[in-house]
């Protein structure tokens, strides 16, 4: 599998572009002041997990795809380790500022933005790579709900494991496994071709996919409407945010391309962790920093400023990949 600096590049700009319908709607007042709470709603409860569903449907279970998987949970944990373990001993202290510096640092918009991406750059021609950036969301769910909330609060108090096992990326994710490695193959391929049992299921998955194709228009609106509500000033002076996205841009892109690239695993694989581990900062960061009482502001400058700057960094990071790979 071959991919080029420009698809890369195209890819990223194109995908940062469908910003531009929430942030125009929210600046000409169409979408009111709790607009990207709703969207983020529906992303997260609606959208994403039915895509994260769909993407084990998009092929018959295979031992090769089953071991990829366990390499791929392996390999992001241990990105997610080697960061964790890098920001509490290069960022010291524990104001508001700072912790949310550390979780901006670590945590990927792998779900926002990463699965968006990876289906504008890889399209129809490799359908395991959903499947792998579903267990990477499983990964990094885990981490967030966890080590990221502490990060963002500074108190241990506020993990709850309860937090972790059941929102809905995670039970998605269990749902899609489940009918991956017990049914074996996609749905509309278990009934005799033009039997009710066929029309029913075709039908059902259709209405699935619907629903999943949302995730795409949905989250970049919502990175749209949170920058409308944004000054420029307040983007670009913000030191903080700056120190984030390099970290999260630079830093953690490194590592990741330096743990996959001299291993004999599947191109595709390293492929797909590569970027979902080079995205933006999360937006998760603002849901704990909102509810735990952290910075909320700095986290949401964070957020976009890395997303302009993941525009440049995404391409580039990915020819140092590619010099590796």
């Amino acid at each position: 599998m071959q991919l080029d600096f420009l698809n890369v590049l195209f890819t990223v700009i194109f995908l940062v572009v469908l910003v531009l319908p929430g942030y125009i709607l929210a600046k000409a007042d169409i979408f009111k002041e709790y607009a990207d709470s709703v969207l983020s709603a529906l992303v997260l409860f609606v959208a994403q997990p039915m895509l994260i569903i769909t993407s084990f449907q998009k092929q018959p279970y295979s031992k090769e795809i089953a071991r990829n998987m366990l390499i791929c949970a392996g390999l992001t944990a241990l990105v997610h380790i080697v960061m964790i373990a890098f920001v509490f001993l290069v960022i010291r202290g524990n104001d508001a500022k700072r912790n949310i510096l550390r979780g901006a640092s670590v945590f990927a918009n792998c779900g926002y933005m990463g699965i968006p991406f990876l289906q504008l750059l890889f399209g129809n021609s490799n359908p395991e790579v959903l499947i792998y950036a579903a267990v990477i969301i499983s990964i990094f769910n885990i981490f967030d709900w966890s080590f990221g909330i502490f990060m963002v609060s500074g108190n241990k108090k506020t993990i709850n494991i309860f937090n972790i096992l059941l929102n809905p990326t995670i039970i998605s994710i269990i749902i899609g496994f489940i009918l991956f490695i017990t049914v074996r193959t996609p749905l509309v391929d278990i009934a005799e071709e033009g039997s009710t049992l066929d029309l029913v299921l075709t039908k059902f998955m259709n209405s699935i996919n619907y629903l999943s194709e949302m995730v795409t228009p949905l989250a970049m609106m919502v990175i749209g409407v949170k920058l409308s509500k944004m000054k420029l000033k307040d983007i670009v002076l913000n030191k903080v945010a700056y120190i984030a996205s390099f970290n999260k841009l630079i830093i953690m892109s490194l590592v990741s391309i330096l743990i996959v690239a001299f291993l004999p695993i599947s191109e595709v694989l390293k492929y797909t962790i590569f970027f979902t581990m080079s995205m933006p900062c999360a937006t998760s960061n603002v849901l704990f920093a909102v509810r735990f009482g952290g910075d909320a502001e700095t986290a949401s400058v964070s957020i976009l400023l890395s997303t302009l700057l993941s525009i440049v960094t995404i391409p580039l990071m990915f020819l140092v990949f590619q010099a590796l790979v």
